[in-house]
């Protein structure tokens, strides 16, 4: 299938992170979570890959993705209501702060692995970031207390930015001219060459679209898709009987195509992009004919098949490149080890946010 421009991000964008210790509970102390759970700050709840990660991180997670849960809500999270496959908001809210954690030990162990920072432009990255938000606060001891209030401390706070930071580079560099994984263009052309192209199911076209349906996917009066049936029989025909169909086509799709969001130069699609209808209609053409009314859940489609769009090396390169970091990134997520520590129970979400909450 053809390359979309993915990027991967991570739970929290590095805005939140300011906009989280100033939205937290007022009056909280530095002990915070020792204070809720009883657990020290500094004590291992699990590890993820080899490394440990602590309550203070664990639940500061936690707080967070029940913050952005809360959103959600009118009346109060709702932690037993389904989401979806019997997963439960509270089971959500786990598995998401889990899946964050795992995402930001991913980057750290991939910085270990590649060592593609610059300890000094990371070290000055991260000493304005801080000078930033004592002076969002007002004073450095405010600031410190926003962080008591979030109940985590600055350390942990400047893992978030520098991982943040990290995970920049890494998609930046990790596959791009001159990276340990760089991109040849020998790679980028077989990928063309087994991804694009009529040959590997991939087409473009134009239509003349002349709806049955109205913009809120109701069906038309009878008599109206009658109408429409008619005029797309009769722009058939002119076609049909033009010594220049191509320059007719687009005439006539500039005045009656119903079509808003068509691309002048039509589409570019792939298996499973389009109705069946227009793909399996399109694909039964040669370049530059012109089908027959094809009928679909949307309405009568004239198609005009084009020349497969075939990309220039250059032109996708980089998107080839983030795709590949986005795969990769994906598939160390999914076979991250992460072991928890028997002795430690983490207090459920309902209860930790419970308390987390009270002052704000």
């Amino acid at each position: 299938m053809k390359i979309r421009r993915s990027v991967l991000t991570l739970f929290l964008a590095a805005v939140l992170i300011a906009v989280s210790l100033t939205g937290c509970g007022k009056g909280k102390d530095e002990a915070l979570v020792k204070k809720i759970t009883g657990t020290d700050p500094e004590t291992t709840v699990m590890t993820i890959n080899g490394s440990d990660i602590s309550a203070e991180l664990y639940y500061y997670w936690l707080s967070i993705v029940c913050e952005d849960t809360a959103a959600y809500f009118t009346d109060g999270i709702q932690w037993d209501e389904v989401l979806y496959d019997d997963v439960t908001v509270s089971e959500y809210i786990k598995s998401t702060t889990l899946n964050t954690l795992i995402q930001y030990q991913i980057v750290t162990d991939l910085d270990k692995e590649y060592h593609l920072q610059d300890e000094e432009e990371v070290q000055a990255y991260l000493d304005e970031v801080i000078a930033n938000n004592i002076d969002n606060f007002g004073s450095e001891e405010e600031f410190e207390k926003s962080l008591a209030n979030a109940g985590v401390s600055r350390e942990t706070i400047l893992y978030l930015y520098k991982t943040q930071h990290l995970y920049s580079d890494l998609q930046d560099k990790l596959y791009a001219a001159g990276g340990p994984l760089e991109v040849t263009d020998a790679a980028v052309q077989q990928y063309i060459d087994q991804n694009y192209g009529a040959e590997n199911g991939n087409y473009s076209a134009k239509h003349i679209l002349l709806k049955t349906v109205d913009d809120a996917g109701a069906a038309l009066p009878e008599d109206e898709i009658a109408q429409k049936k008619a005029q797309a029989e009769n722009l058939l025909a002119q076609l049909r009987g033009s010594d220049d169909p191509q320059t007719l086509f687009s005439q006539l799709m500039a005045e009656y195509n119903e079509d808003s969001g068509e691309p002048e130069d039509g589409y570019t699609f792939g298996p499973g992009e389009m109705v069946d209808e227009f793909y399996d209609g399109t694909a039964a053409l040669e370049e530059y004919e012109i089908s027959d009314l094809v009928e679909s859940q949307f309405g009568y489609h004239i198609i005009m098949r084009l020349p497969s769009e075939i990309p220039a090396v250059e032109e996708i390169k980089e998107s080839y490149a983030l795709e590949l970091f986005s795969v990769m990134f994906q598939e160390r997520v999914s076979g991250a080890k992460v072991e928890y520590i028997q002795d430690i129970t983490l207090m459920e979400p309902k209860e930790y946010y419970s308390e987390y909450s009270k002052g704000e």
